[in-house]
């Protein structure tokens, strides 16, 4: 932070967050996994004791298992706000509360906050700002009816509709998990052509299939019936939930290899072109060779010599037929040009 001679101070940061609700903590640990600073801004003195959802979707469980968010033995945690708040924290994010924001400036290059708190006027200035900050959004009472290219939303304050059945939670934990990546690899230099665009395109289309759900539960009957749970494919799906084998011994599961916050490439057949193939990337991109458990069921995961596996656990690329072609494409269309990225960070790798 740099004192100014008006008595006013500015702080310099890479993406400023407006909210420090579930998601906007969320977003902020994302953000620190990739490497981006984030300061978050709150206009509450401290966080609220329960989050207002009472259950949460198999998928985001998912989403916090990953991340190594779930209480033992895989319950959820009894206050949302600050066991997120506790490990965005302590990633590094910078929480700051009792500043309500005031004023916002967009250009070109950034985006200028004024935030107002017990000790006076305070401007943060990023290369992006998100609101986060629910239904009644003041990011988005500032910007109007206009979205500026380097301000962004997630949760309640990014839709017009606020769902019901207590999806809110699950809809705006997953945007946060979707967008932090992204926002961090464009932050960090690396992001590939249109990566921080498909926030917009995935999160919008997510949202449109479950208001279609809830319209649709009331016509639905109970335990539903033929064709009512077709089988999904892999690609595009989040990765399923697998107990793996690796060579250093531990079981692991598909979700905890997501921890470090990572692209994951898994092989299931040790394929040494598969190896090749990522090591440009390895970067951005843990290695892992893994095998089923002994004993276990054939699982979702079998028939698929590897996979290619996105930082919020969506499956990208496929072998099934044991040629690694494409690969490359795959990995320049969702992690950049190779050498292009940040040094390489900790994480899983054999």
């Amino acid at each position: 932070m740099s004192q100014h001679g008006s008595g006013e101070d500015r702080l310099d940061t890479d993406v400023v967050v407006v909210g420090a609700g579930p998601v906007g903590l969320m977003l902020a640990g994302e953000l620190r996994l990739g490497g981006a600073a984030v300061t978050v801004l709150d206009r509450g003195q401290a966080p609220a004791p329960r989050p207002r959802a009472s259950a949460l979707h198999t998928r985001t469980m998912e989403i916090l298992d990953g991340r190594g968010l779930l209480d033992p033995p895989g319950t959820p945690p009894r206050e949302m706000r600050g066991h997120v708040g506790r490990w965005a924290a302590s990633s590094g994010a910078d929480v700051r509360r009792r500043l309500e924001l005031r004023g916002l400036t967009v250009t070109e290059e950034h985006v200028e906050a004024e935030a107002v708190g017990p000790e006076g006027a305070v401007r943060l200035r990023g290369r992006y700002l998100v609101g986060c900050d629910g239904g009644h959004s003041t990011v988005r009472r500032l910007t109007g009816a206009r979205f500026p290219g380097r301000v962004l939303f997630a949760g309640d304050a990014a839709h017009r509709r606020v769902p019901a059945g207590g999806r809110a939670l699950d809809l705006g934990l997953q945007d946060a998990v979707n967008l932090g990546w992204k926002l961090a690899a464009a932050v960090r230099g690396w992001a590939p052509p249109g990566l921080l665009d498909s926030y917009d395109t995935e999160r919008r289309e997510a949202g449109r299939r479950v208001l279609a759900t809830i319209r649709a539960q009331p016509h639905l009957l109970p335990g539903g019936g033929p064709g009512t749970d077709p089988p999904r494919t892999l690609l595009g799906a989040r990765i399923p939930h697998t107990r793996l084998v690796t060579p250093w011994g531990p079981v692991m599961t598909t979700t905890a290899m997501l921890r470090p916050g990572r692209g994951l490439l898994l092989d299931l057949v040790g394929n040494p072109a598969l190896r090749c193939a990522a090591r440009p990337w390895a970067d951005r991109v843990a290695f892992v060779t893994a095998r089923p458990e002994p004993g276990a069921p054939p699982g979702p995961l079998h028939g698929t010599d590897a996979v290619l596996v996105r930082p919020d656990g969506h499956i990208v690329w496929t072998a099934p037929d044991g040629s690694w072609t494409g690969l490359p494409r795959a990995l320049l269309r969702w992690f950049g040009v190779a050498g292009q990225g940040p040094q390489a960070l900790t994480g899983i790798d054999d």
